[in-house]
């Protein structure tokens, strides 16, 4: 039996199965989407680890998939001329394949959607190639977060240089009545693209929307954007994901094991945590264990090794994606920590896409938090614990209490509304 073919295009310059967030949301997106898609992805081995198991998170969605041979790079503008060159002669290559099949729709293409996703931005730009080409699509697009504007809230740049696709591009924009940017910045470009193309705007969190409609230059783009716009929070996978592969991680019973996944960075990290773990009494830490999945671990060891804090605070390698949720699912609590609110901006835009897997494990989650960030603002009953961001003191006096029983974490709370029992 054939399968359907896809009328919905994924265009996604990093894609499963390499190892990049914005990869993996975007196959979440396609698994919950429940529709069959073809996909335009690029060959980024020179950049990206491979996970295997992150090919089932799209759900057997996939009907057709191109991995473009391009220049593989963060944002530079000869890799997205590359790119947009060949992901548009594979969309021929595929309407001709559809045609000789009978499978086009009325306005001559296969499909009758489409999304893209940044970072990377390159997606972005392809996606509006094909968007003006074939208008009658619907153009949904993704930001993970800003693309003009880093963590910090500074400028983003990349340079464009004089080029056909330049051209094509400023032609599109006036074309439907919008001015080019004036700069050469490649993250502004993807923005106005996006803002004057895309049919469905999507946000993880409508205090990101707000972010970047702060930045845009034209008031009537502004207006456009907000019309367009969608917030909807990271995906969260159905339950059957959390116990597909068991991860070689053993924990101790009759203790209270907490996790933290993600990089070690300097203004995002749980080194608050791990400070707080060192003001405890002997008799207290004993009760806890901080397992901390990261890369490098060389340095963050030594610190611990250093504090004396080797038997409480365990420094693990990443692991592949299906095995982080199926040790987060055993874990007794997760941490998340917050971004700082960044540079001029006057609400934390940012939202981590590891909360979509939090929430979906029913584990209960600590999160250190900025005031006025999303996380701060929600009443999910998953978010039971919470101290602010840079305080060691805080979390030690939550730690005390965690391990002195004054404070539970409630696992049945924490479960998703769709899986608890009424």
């Amino acid at each position: 039996m054939m399968s359907s073919p896809a009328r919905r295009l994924v265009i996604a310059y990093c894609f499963v199965p390499y190892v990049d967030t914005s990869g993996t949301v975007a196959a979440k997106r396609v698994c919950l989407q429940g529709e069959p898609v073809d996909v335009i992805q690029n060959e980024m081995s020179s950049l990206r680890a491979v996970d295997p198991g992150l090919d089932l998170v799209a759900d057997g969605q996939v009907r057709r998939r191109a991995v473009l041979d391009t220049p593989t790079y963060f944002s530079a503008w000869r890799s997205i001329v590359a790119w947009c060159d060949e992901g548009m002669q594979q969309v021929e290559r595929w309407t001709a394949a559809s045609a000789a099949e009978g499978e086009l729709l009325e306005h001559g293409v296969p499909w009758s959607s489409m999304f893209s996703r940044s970072h990377f931005v390159a997606s972005h730009f392809l996606a509006a190639l094909v968007k003006a080409q074939h208008p009658e699509i619907v153009w949904e697009a993704e930001f993970s977060d800003p693309c003009s504007a880093d963590a910090t809230g500074a400028e983003r740049h990349a340079p464009m240089y004089e080029s056909p696709l330049w051209a094509r591009l400023a032609a599109l924009l006036r074309d439907v009545g919008w001015e080019p940017p004036a700069s050469d910045n490649v993250f502004e470009w993807a923005e106005v693209l996006v803002y004057a193309f895309a049919d469905r705007i999507l946000f993880t969190n409508a205090q990101q929307a707000e972010y970047m409609a702060g930045r845009c230059k034209d008031p009537r783009l502004v207006d456009r954007l907000r019309r367009h716009t969608v917030a909807a929070h990271h995906p969260m996978l159905p339950e059957k994901f959390y116990s597909m592969d068991r991860a070689p991680v053993e924990l101790e019973e009759e203790v209270l094991n907490i996790a933290y996944f993600g990089n070690f960075y300097g203004k995002q990290s749980p080194i608050a945590a791990v400070e707080a773990m060192g003001m405890l009494p002997p008799e207290q830490r004993e009760r806890l264990r901080l397992h901390i999945f990261t890369q490098p671990t060389e340095t963050l060891r030594e610190v611990v090794e250093d504090m004396g804090l080797t038997e409480v605070v365990r420094v693990e390698e990443f692991l592949p994606f299906l095995q982080f949720l199926e040790i987060a699912r055993r874990m007794d609590i997760l941490l998340v920590v917050d971004y700082p609110l960044p540079q001029g901006a006057d609400r934390n835009p940012f939202l981590l896409s590891k909360w979509g897997d939090y929430r979906g494990s029913g584990t209960p989650v600590w999160g250190i938090l900025e005031e006025s960030s999303v996380l701060s603002a929600t009443d999910d009953p998953a978010l039971q614990f919470r101290t602010p961001v840079g305080h060691a003191t805080a979390a030690a006096q939550l730690l005390s209490q965690l391990a002195r029983g004054v404070r539970t974490p409630d696992r049945a709370a924490a479960r998703p509304a769709a899986a608890r029992i009424a």
